[in-house]
């Protein structure tokens, strides 16, 4: 057993490979690298070169961290571990041992062969019957034998249990000084850290498996997200990590999210990251800021099961008896509280926006979340983007709606001020695009310029 598990030992592997190839593929290590250590290594104390520089500033020597690159537990569990692992194995080992020596294991494997033979006797005589039955027979007994020796021999040496095996962030942990030593690395590690998937699934677990933004239908594409960034010196720890939707998440300004707006593409929305356009009718190039495209936008049903899910309630009368509705012409999505009359009336968008914005101007009873979306990174803030309208008993009190027209990008006629329009030509005519005032056929203003 011990030279099994010799060939498994992480010191034994990484004594016969290449360290400088081997942690190539740590792309933490690459970004992190630093070819002197100003300060002493944290775990050993050592000033080896090169080594990795931890989000805290603090130095992890290169011995060290080819060491703790193999570490999923603390020490106690790790050590359990590897104590199964070689349990586990030696009880295999053993078991095919004993199979391959049984007798009768000798004895029915021929003879099932010669079963087989002996039946092409049959072509030439039926009388030849009774051999191929009584080695069939035999073959039977001597199996039969062979599963009750094999059924003894397991209850005598039954399948080891595997240890309960505990993470270095389960609070029932039993951690060393050198286990806490190795956490405070883990938890400054540049990146993920080699056991990124447990935390996310303890954070998820936390966090009801949804995203933490009130009002958010979301329960797919979970991402977990840092409160305090890593680059502002955020730890990989359950208190600072958070479970948001991909949109929300996107909406997190912090350096590296920059794939997040590029790689976000559903069936409902897809984000756009920021970048530059060719400009369609001068020379040049435009900045476009980062936005949502919006594919498919919220249903009364979706409306429904938001308001039921988080118990939005009217906040003036605490009433939860509130009705929806959705207006597909003018894009508008209203709520109205059937015990004091009031109306809220606001802009139909995705349920990652419709939903939340709800839940800031309504009471949220129940499921509340912990986390504020960064609305100001796809659009500019307004306030009133549910509009109250109190009282509302007819239509002619409704306001048409409320979102804000857009400011106009045409240049300014030189003449009178007024906005311009781009004139093209025509196929077949052969003069040059320019922009022409808009109330030239009014009064009969000429300002042009140059496209």
């Amino acid at each position: 057993m011990e030279s099994w598990h010799a060939k498994f030992s992480p010191k034994h592997f990484l004594a016969k490979v290449n360290i400088d190839k081997f942690i190539e593929h740590n792309e933490a290590y690459n970004e992190n690298k630093v070819d002197r250590l100003e300060n002493p290594c944290i775990l050993c104390r050592g000033y080896e070169s090169p080594g990795l520089l931890l989000n805290d500033k603090s130095y992890l020597c290169k011995k060290c961290f080819t060491e703790i690159s193999s570490i999923q537990y603390p020490e106690k569990y790790e050590r359990q571990k590897r104590e199964f692992i070689k349990e586990r194995e030696a009880r295999h080992q053993a078991r095919e041992a004993f199979i391959q020596s049984c007798p009768y294991r000798k004895i029915y494997g021929p003879i099932g062969i010669l079963v087989w033979v002996s039946l092409a006797l049959l072509y030439l005589n039926i009388l030849f019957i009774a051999a191929p039955v009584t080695l069939f027979l035999i073959y039977k007994a001597a199996k039969k034998e062979h599963g009750k020796r094999l059924q003894q021999w397991e209850s005598l040496y039954p399948k080891p249990v595997g240890p309960e095996l505990r993470h270095f962030h389960d609070p029932l942990a039993i951690l060393t000084s050198r286990d806490k030593a190795i956490l405070k690395v883990f938890n400054n590690w540049p990146g993920y850290p080699p056991f990124w998937n447990y935390l996310r699934l303890v954070v998820m677990e936390r966090d009801g498996n949804r995203c933490q933004v009130s009002g958010c239908p979301s329960r797919t594409e979970l991402h977990i997200h840092h409160k305090i960034p890593v680059s502002q010196g955020g730890e990989h720890v359950p208190k600072n990590l958070i479970t948001l939707c991909c949109f929300h998440h996107a909406l997190e300004p912090d350096e590296g999210h920059e794939r997040i707006w590029g790689d976000i593409k559903t069936r409902y929305f897809t984000m756009v990251h920021a970048h530059k356009r060719r400009n369609p009718s001068s020379p040049g190039y435009h900045d476009v800021r980062a936005h949502v495209r919006r594919l498919e936008l919220i249903s009364k049903s979706d409306l429904s099961e938001i308001i039921n899910y988080y118990g939005l309630s009217c906040p003036s009368c605490n009433n939860k008896n509130l009705t929806t509705n959705i207006s597909k012409q003018k894009q508008q999505v209203a709520v109205n509280c059937l015990e004091c009359s009031n109306s809220w009336i606001g802009p139909r968008k995705l349920s990652e926006e419709t939903g939340p914005r709800l839940a800031e101007v309504l009471a949220v009873t129940k499921n509340k979340g912990e986390w504020h979306p960064r609305w100001d990174m796809i659009e500019e803030r307004s306030d009133s983007t549910f509009r109250l309208f109190k009282g509302v008993k007819s239509k002619s009190r409704k306001k048409t709606s409320t979102i804000a027209s857009k400011k106009s990008s045409a240049p300014k006629c030189p003449k009178c001020g007024s906005d311009m329009r781009l004139i093209k030509p025509k196929p077949g005519q052969h003069w040059r695009a320019f922009w022409g005032c808009t109330k030239y056929r009014i009064s009969g203003c000429s300002g042009s310029i140059d496209a």
